[in-house]
């Protein structure tokens, strides 16, 4: 059975990490069957100034791979009555604009709204990923914009903006800002312990630091004290990320029904019949894995100094995780391979 502990496997998991050394800014890894069987390790340091170890309780910025978490949220506030995916976005955020009242929470979720990422609006009044830039000041951008990208509906284009904009309706719709009500809400309920949301900076938060590397091939220290919540900003461990993918078998939060809808994939044509331009299976917060012949569910997160890999096999009960403190850290092949390895199956993943 694959959900048995298998030394050799664990032995060929250990063997993938070999060639990274124990003296660079490197990852936690961890792949975990419903059932309890778990395979986990960690290499290299969080800390190069402190020459810490890196170990399956380091806490990392999960980057967008938090955008699960948002969009669970908003399904729990449609649970309760509080919205409803058909709103239009203008009811919570009504400062957008008008030329965004056919946008959707929905057209949010699945990256269908059209409008301009605020992360180009910063590029564009030359403001760095490493220079301050608040939430006030991203609406005030978005504000000045007054034009889409495309028609709504139209075209999936990965979108900061709307999972951004999710974080203020969860906000408008709970009374508590999306830190609290996810503490209270999600990671409190799992025993997530060591989850959290930053959404101002400085932080006592205790992190691995993100790092990339300078002209001269060095690492330095690479982070971003931007303010925004919804597309990125929670901080995990990979530990606790076990706890959050059991969730989608238990329904211990939100319940099995509400949970089976995470994997509710966006619509693929618009309203009058015409295929969405590059539709992808993206559901919520979350898409489909390709690289397999095992159905599974899957994101990544890339944002200044880190990166993340979450991967979650509904049919096997398998969850597995990967997160990096190093920008260029191939977190996504690492959790394919690790699959290949617990599942028996070749990915398409070099």
């Amino acid at each position: 059975m694959i959900n048995t502990y298998d030394q050799v496997k664990h032995a060929k998991i250990i063997q993938l990490f070999e060639k990274i050394s124990a003296n660079q800014p490197g990852c936690a890894y961890i792949a975990s069957f419903d059932n309890g069987v778990t395979y986990k390790g960690a290499i290299g340091l969080e800390s190069l100034e402190e020459s810490l170890p890196i170990t399956t309780k380091t806490i990392f910025n999960l980057a967008s791979v938090s955008k699960q978490f948002t969009a669970f949220a908003i399904l729990l506030l449609e649970q309760e009555g509080k919205l409803s995916l058909d709103d239009s976005i203008l009811k919570y955020v009504p400062t957008i604009g008008e030329y965004a009242r056919p946008v959707t929470i929905r057209h949010l979720i699945h990256h269908t709204g059209g409008l301009v990422d605020y992360m180009d609006l910063a590029e564009e009044k030359e403001i760095l990923e490493t220079d301050k830039l608040t939430v006030k000041e991203s609406l005030e951008h978005l504000e000045n914009h007054q034009v889409a990208d495309f028609a709504v509906g139209t075209k999936l284009e990965y979108s900061n903006t709307g999972y951004f904009l999710l974080s203020l309706i969860v906000e408008k719709a709970s009374g508590q800002s999306l830190r609290e009500f996810a503490k209270e809400r999600i990671f409190e309920p799992l025993n997530m312990k060591d989850t959290s949301i930053v959404d101002s900076y400085p932080t006592n938060l205790s992190t691995a630091r993100g790092y990339t590397k300078n002209e001269q091939g060095t690492y330095e220290i690479f982070e971003s004290p931007w303010e925004h919540t919804g597309d990125g900003a929670v901080h995990s461990n990979v530990e606790d990320m076990i706890k959050w993918g059991e969730n989608f078998a238990s329904g211990k939060v939100g319940g099995k029904e509400l949970v089976k809808r995470i994997e509710e994939v966006g619509p693929k044509t618009t309203p009058s019949g015409d295929k969405i331009i590059d539709n992808v299976d993206y559901a919520f917060g979350i898409s489909y894995g390709q690289s397999f012949d095992f159905h599974y569910l899957e994101h990544g997160g890339l944002w200044v100094g880190y990166q993340s890999q979450f991967l979650r096999f509904p049919k096997e009960k398998l969850t597995i995780v990967v997160l990096s403190n190093y920008e260029d850290f191939e977190t996504y092949k690492y959790a394919h391979k690790i699959a290949e390895i617990l599942l028996g199956v070749h990915s398409n993943i070099v």
